[in-house]
C-alpha cells in the first residue's frame, strides 16, 4: 500500500553508500566507548548520539531491500519519540500523563484509518496475498533466485533462461498454467519473508499504534490499580497476535525466516512502550529509581508465583534464570565486550587521565587494572554467580529455543503436510475419527494449548470434505468437529483423570492444587451454576489443569460443559486460519488461485483469534486477582491438601540438598568440563539456528509434499549445517543429562546420610543420659 514497493526497489541505488554508512557508525560508537564519551562535554555527547541514531534510522530504510523490518522498526521507534519529543517542545509543562491521554486519541484513530484504508486496499485487485503478488513483492524486494529448489526444466523460462517461467522477458507479467509452471515454482525465491514484509508492512503498523495508543489511555491515570493489569494485557495480546501472524505466515508459504523480523518488531515495540514509560513516569525514574526497580521486581516476581507451579522459588532463582539466559545468548559478545574493556582501559590510564582529569571520577582515576573499573566489578560479581545453576539453566534456554525453532515448527509442518497427504484419499468420516485421536492424545499432554489443534482440524477435515460438503459446509464441519473434540477433552480430563487419578499426589502436585492461583480457581469453579468468572476460568485458563481441577472438585459435568461453549469465539477463528491456508493451495485449470482472497481472510481470522484469545486470557486472569483481593476467606477457608504439602517439603528438601551438592567450588573438574562442554555445544547449536536458519533447513510449507519437495525422505529436510546444530543439541543434551545423573546421584547419597543422622541422633542422647 502506498509507495512501500517503490521504495523497495529505488533503495537498491543506495545499498553500497548506506553499508558504508552503517560501518562508518558503528566504528564510531566503538571509538566513543574505548575513548569515555561519558567525560566529554555534554553538548558533543549529544550531538554524537544524535547523529548516531539518525545515521541508523536512515540506513535502516535504506537497507529495506536487505532487511526488511528495518523501516517498521524504526517507525515503531520514532513515533512516540516523535510525539513526545513535540510534548518536550510545546508543552513542557504538562504532566507526562496528562499528555499520554492526549495521545491515546491520536494514536488510535491513526491506527483506524491505517487498518481500514490497507483492508480496503487489499479488496482491489491485484493487491490480496496471492501467488502473482508473492511473486511481483518476491522479485522487487531482490529475493534470490534459486533453481536448484524445484525442477529447473519446468521453473525457467525456456524462451529466457534465467528467467522464472512465470515471469516475461522484462518482469511485467505474471502468469502461471496448471501442466507446467504452477505456483510451486514460487519455491525458487526460498522462503523469501521481505516480499511478505513490506506487503504487510501497513497492518503491522497499525498494530504498533494500537499497542502504544491503549498503553498511553492506561497510563493517564498511573496511580488506577487495574492500570498494571490491562497494560499487561496489551502486551499479552501483542504477543499472541504475533505468534497467530508467524503460523499463518508459515502456512501461506511466506513465514519462513520471518521469525528474525517479528522478533526485530517486536524487540522494537518494546523499545517504544519504554519511551512512553520513561516520558510518563520521569520524574519518579529520576528521584526514585530504586522505587521503580524494587516494584517491578515485585510485580515479576508475584506474577511468577502465580503460574509457576510446585514450590515457592527464591529470588535467586529468578535472578539465575535470566543470568542463564544472557550467557546463552551474548557469550561470544561478553568475550567481545571484555577484550574491548582492555583496550578502553590502556586509553583510559595513558589518555583520558591525562586530558580529562577533571571529568574523571577518583575511583576510576585511580585503577590500574587489567580492565576498567565498571568490568572488574562485573567479574567479580560473576566469580560470586551460582555457576552450576546458570550453565544449568543455559541450556534449557537452549532446549527450549530448539524446541520451539525445529521440533515444534520445522518437523511439525512436515509431520501435518504428510497427515494432510495420508488423509487426501480417505473419506471424510475416517479423516474425522483420525483427527479426534490426534486431538485427544494431544489435548491429553498438560502443556498443549488447543491453538495448533484447531488448525490441524482446519487444514485436513477441510481438505477431505471440501469435495463432498462445498467450501462452507466443510469449515462449518471442520468447526463443529473442534468444538466436540474441546468438550470431549474436558470430558476426559474431569472425569478420568480428574475424579479418577485425582488422588495421587502427582497429578495434585502438577495441578499446583495448593498455590493461591489455583485455590481462587477453586472458588471461583465451585460458583453455582453459570458465572461470568466461572466462564472465564473454563475458557481462558489452562485447558489440562483447569479440567482436572474440575474433575478433583467433583463438579457436574453438564454445568462445566455448557460454560465452555464460549471457546467456539476462538475455535472458529482458528480453524479459519488452517482453513484458508488449505484453500490458498488450491488451483483452477490455469493454474491460478481458486481462492485468491483466502490468504488476506486468513490474515483477517488470525487477527480475530487473538483478539478472543487475548479476551478471555484476560478475563481470567483478571476474575483470579478480583479473587485473591475480594475472597480471601474463602480461599483461606479451603485446607491445604497435608499429602501433597508434605511432597513440597520433601521437593524442596532435596532441591536443597541438590544446591548444595552442587555448590560449583565442590564440583569435580571433570563434571565442570561435562557441564562448560554442553553449554558450549548448546551456544553453538543455537547461534547456527538464529544467525544460518536458511542453510540448516530446506524450505518446506506445510502444503508440501515429501515425495516433490525432500526426494521423499523427511530427513532431507535437515541441510549438512542444520545436522551439525541437532548434533551439538544432542552432545549439549548427553552431557547435561550425564551431569545431572551425577547430581542426583550425589543428592540421594546425601539425603540418605542426613536419614541416618537423623535416626541415630535420638540412640545417642538416649545412650549420653544413661551414662553414669
Amino acid at each position: 500500500m502506498g509507495y512501500g514497493l517503490e521504495v523497495v526497489k529505488n533503495s537498491y541505488a543506495y545499498q553500497d553508500e548506506a553499508a558504508i554508512v552503517v560501518y562508518s557508525t558503528l566504528g564510531y560508537m566503538t571509538f566513543m566507548w574505548i575513548f569515555d564519551s561519558q567525560y566529554w562535554p555534554r553538548a558533543l555527547c549529544i550531538i554524537s548520539w544524535f547523529s548516531i541514531f539518525v545515521a541508523f534510522s536512515v540506513s535502516m530504510c535504506l537497507l529495506v531491500a536487505l532487511i526488511p523490518y528495518g523501516p517498521i522498526c524504526v517507525f515503531t521507534v520514532l513515533m512516540p519519540l516523535s510525539l513526545f519529543g513535540i510534548k518536550k517542545l510545546m508543552y513542557d509543562q504538562i504532566p507526562g500523563h496528562v499528555y499520554a491521554g492526549w495521545v491515546h486519541g491520536i494514536l488510535v484513530t491513526m491506527a483506524s484509518i491505517t487498518v481500514a484504508c490497507w483492508f480496503y486496499w487489499n479488496t482491489k485487485n491485484g493487491n490480496m496475498w496471492d501467488s502473482p503478488t508473492n511473486a511481483i513483492y518476491s522479485h522487487a524486494s531482490g529475493c534470490a533466485v534459486d533453481f536448484d529448489a524445484v525442477d529447473a526444466e519446468v521453473c525457467e523460462n525456456a524462451d529466457y533462461p534465467g528467467v522464472p517461467c512465470f515471469w516475461n522477458e522484462d518482469y511485467t507479467e505474471v502468469s502461471f498454467s496448471a501442466d507446467s509452471c504452477t505456483k510451486r515454482c514460487l519455491d525458487i525465491y526460498q522462503a523469501c519473508e521481505e516480499g511478505f514484509i513490506t506487503w504487510a508492512n501497513p497492518g503491522l503498523a497499525s498494530m504498533a499504534m494500537f499497542a502504544i495508543g491503549f498503553i498511553c489511555k492506561y497510563l493517564q491515570e498511573p496511580d488506577d490499580p487495574h492500570a498494571k493489569h490491562q497494560i499487561r494485557g496489551v502486551f499479552r495480546s501483542c504477543v499472541l497476535f504475533l505468534f497467530l501472524f508467524w503460523i499463518y505466515a508459515s502456512l501461506a508459504g511466506a513465514g519462513e525466516g520471518l521469525s528474525s523480523s517479528l522478533i526485530a518488531f517486536a524487540i522494537s515495540m518494546g523499545i517504544g512502550s519504554g519511551i512512553v514509560f520513561a516520558v510518563v513516569f520521569w520524574g519518579t525514574i529520576v528521584s526514585e529509581p530504586s522505587r521503580i526497580v524494587g516494584k517491578a521486581t515485585r510485580q515479576v516476581e508475584k506474577y511468577s508465583d502465580l503460574v509457576v507451579s510446585g514450590p515457592a522459588r527464591h529470588d535467586d532463582e529468578y535472578t539465575d534464570f535470566v543470568r542463564g539466559y544472557f550467557l546463552l545468548g551474548f557469550g561470544p559478545f561478553i568475550v567481545l565486550y571484555g577484550l574491548i574493556s582492555i583496550v578502553n582501559q590502556y586509553v583510559r590510564r595513558h589518555l583520558i587521565r591525562n586530558c580529562c582529569r577533571k571529568r574523571v571520577p577518583r575511583a576510576a582515576y585511580e585503577h590500574n587494572g587489567l580492565f576498567t573499573l565498571a568490568v572488574t566489578r562485573q567479574i567479580n560479581d560473576y566469580i560470586s554467580w551460582d555457576h552450576t545453576k546458570v550453565l544449568t539453566y543455559a541450556i534449557y534456554w537452549g532446549v527450549n529455543y530448539a524446541f520451539l525453532n525445529v521440533f515444534a515448527s520445522k518437523f511439525t509442518t512436515v509431520f501435518l503436510s504428510w497427515f494432510v497427504q495420508y488423509t487426501s484419499t480417505m473419506g471424510l468420516s475416517a479423516v474425522t475419527l483420525i483427527v479426534l485421536f490426534v486431538g485427544m492424545t494431544l489435548f491429553m499432554i498438560p502443556i498443549m494449548p488447543g491453538l495448533p489443534i484447531y488448525l490441524t482440524g482446519g487444514i485436513v477435515l477441510v481438505s477431505a470434505g471440501h469435495d463432498i460438503l462445498g467450501r462452507w459446509g466443510s469449515i462449518c464441519y471442520a468447526c463443529a468437529v473442534s468444538l466436540f473434540l474441546k468438550l470431549l477433552a474436558c470430558a476426559v480430563q474431569q472425569k478420568i483423570i480428574g475424579q479418577r487419578l485425582g488422588g495421587s499426589i502427582s497429578v495434585k502436585q502438577m495441578v499446583s492444587i495448593n498455590s493461591e492461583g489455583i485455590r481462587a480457581m477453586r472458588v471461583m469453579l465451585s460458583d453455582k451454576g453459570i458465572t461470568s468468572r466461572k466462564v472465564a476460568v473454563l475458557v481462558g485458563g489452562p485447558d489440562w489443569p483447569v479440567g482436572v481441577l474440575c474433575g478433583i472438585l467433583g463438579l457436574d459435568l453438564c454445568s462445566v460443559l455448557v460454560g465452555t461453549l464460549p471457546v467456539v469465539a476462538v475455535i472458529v477463528p482458528s480453524v479459519f486460519v488452517g482453513s484458508f491456508a488449505y484453500l490458498g493451495s488450491l488451483e483452477n485449470d490455469d493454474g491460478m488461485d481458486l481462492y485468491p482472497w483466502s490468504s488476506t481472510m486468513g490474515a483477517i481470522a488470525s487477527t480475530f483469534a487473538a483478539g478472543a484469545m487475548f479476551y478471555f486470557t484476560l478475563s481470567a486472569a483478571a476474575a483470579v486477582k478480583h479473587t485473591l483481593k475480594n475472597s480471601k476467606d474463602a480461599i483461606n477457608a479451603i485446607p491445604l491438601d497435608e499429602a501433597v504439602q508434605e511432597a513440597n517439603v520433601e521437593a524442596e528438601e532435596r532441591r536443597t540438598t541438590y544446591e548444595r551438592v552442587t555448590i560449583w567450588r565442590d564440583v569435580p573438574t571433570h563434571m565442570k568440563y561435562v557441564l562448560v562442554t554442553a553449554v558450549l555445544s548448546m551456544m553453538g547449536c543455537c547461534f547456527l539456528l538464529v544467525i544460518f536458519n536458511e542453510s540448516c533447513f530446506r524450505d518446506y510449507d506445510l502444503m508440501y509434499t515429501i515425495g516433490n519437495h525432500l526426494g521423499g525422505s523427511w530427513t532431507n529436510l535437515v541441510l549438512p549445517m542444520g545436522r551439525i546444530a541437532l548434533m551439538l543439541f544432542a552432545i549439549s543434551c548427553v552431557l547435561l543429562y550425564i551431569f545431572e545423573s551425577w547430581a542426583t546421584a550425589k543428592t540421594t547419597a546425601e539425603l540418605k546420610s542426613i536419614d541416618v543422622n537423623r535416626i541415630n541422633e535420638p540412640l545417642t542422647s538416649i545412650e549420653m543420659s544413661s551414662c553414669p
